[in-house]
């Protein structure tokens, strides 16, 4: 089990004003852009990126070993969180397709970008930012697998009260979500920036440091409130603006039902890459399930309470239950 950093106002400051004050402050123009009838896809991408770059400013500011963390790698993202929110910027004060496509192409070329950056750098400076690959293959790939299992679960058994099960059967067994699954294996290797994004922040940043205050599982349970409430300008501006507060309802319990899973997964591996590979296919799986592959489905919906109601029920039986596996055992 890892030792928990203190929790250290010097660092906590400049991840909080980064990673919680700019989706907030970006708040007010993806508003105005929602009012205008723009495409706002732009944002709900960027904001991805905030809590990786506020553990980023954390860590080069603190005074400690700042000579062995990768700085290539980290200015990167820097820079790429800072084309983005330009992207945003023009997306609310113009509107149009080609600042989506701008973000598009900010994402897939820092994508790649970071990869040789990361991959170039030497290992001590991966290790001291937690960037190295851990656990070897079979932990991280049962992780991954498990949770695939059981979302996939949750989803075909969401079905049970709609009486669709039938016809969603008949769409499994046709090659569309294979084929779908399949695309998404090298789409990860081309759009992990924002994944890691939030992992980084989450899982590597401030898990371990609401954990050493509140401990391992108050910790984590803290963190989906967090990363829940993190949500909200989205929730009310891009996901669902005609049903906010049940999408708020709804993004509680998804972000503290998963990052218990998303902790488990990260405290039994020790590999930052689990969770970002475990938020990566939860997103994209969306489109596997919904069988559109179009990603606009993400924007626009409605949730109702009852829809609320039947998510909790099923994500806390499922991924409640690692609370109690021994990765979150009390540490002296």
């Amino acid at each position: 089990m890892p030792t928990h950093p203190p929790c250290r106002a010097r660092e906590l400051v400049p991840f909080a004003l980064i990673a919680f004050g700019l989706p907030f402050l970006m708040g007010v123009p993806l508003y105005f852009a929602l009012q205008a009838g723009y495409d706002t896809s732009v944002f709900a991408n960027t904001q991805m990126y905030y809590p990786a770059a506020g553990a980023i400013a954390a860590l080069l500011l603190a005074p400690q070993g700042q000579a062995q963390l990768p700085r290539r790698f980290f200015f990167c993202h820097l820079l790429s969180t800072a084309v983005l929110a330009v992207c945003c910027l023009g997306a609310a004060a113009t509107g149009g397709p080609a600042w989506t496509a701008a973000c598009n192409v900010v994402i897939v070329v820092g994508s790649v970008l970071a990869w040789v950056l990361l991959l170039t750098q030497k290992k001590p400076a991966r290790e001291a930012a937690g960037l190295r690959w851990h656990g070897g293959l079979l932990a991280p790939l049962g992780c991954l697998l498990l949770f695939l299992a059981l979302r996939t679960a949750s989803v075909f058994l969401s079905m049970l009260p709609t009486g669709q099960l039938g016809a969603y059967l008949g769409y499994w067994a046709s090659p569309t979500p294979y084929l779908l699954m399949l695309l998404l294996i090298p789409n990860f290797f081309l759009s992990f920036l924002p994944f890691f994004g939030e992992e980084y922040g989450w899982r590597f940043f401030l898990q371990p440091r609401l954990q050493g205050r509140f401990g391992q599982r108050g910790g984590v349970l803290l963190l989906g409130v967090l990363w829940g409430l993190w949500h909200l300008p989205l929730n009310l501006f891009f996901y669902a603006p005609d049903t906010a507060l049940q999408s708020i309802a709804s993004q509680l319990v998804t972000c503290i039902c998963f990052g218990v899973f998303f902790a488990w997964a990260y405290l039994k591996t020790q590999n930052i890459w689990v969770p970002t590979l475990l938020h990566f296919f939860n997103n994209n799986m969306i489109l596997v399930y919904s069988g559109t592959g179009d990603a606009s489905i993400l924007s626009g919906q409605t949730v109702a309470w009852g829809d609320v109601a039947v998510q909790a029920v099923l994500f806390g039986l499922l991924f409640l239950p690692f609370l109690a596996a021994k990765e979150f055992r009390s540490q002296r």
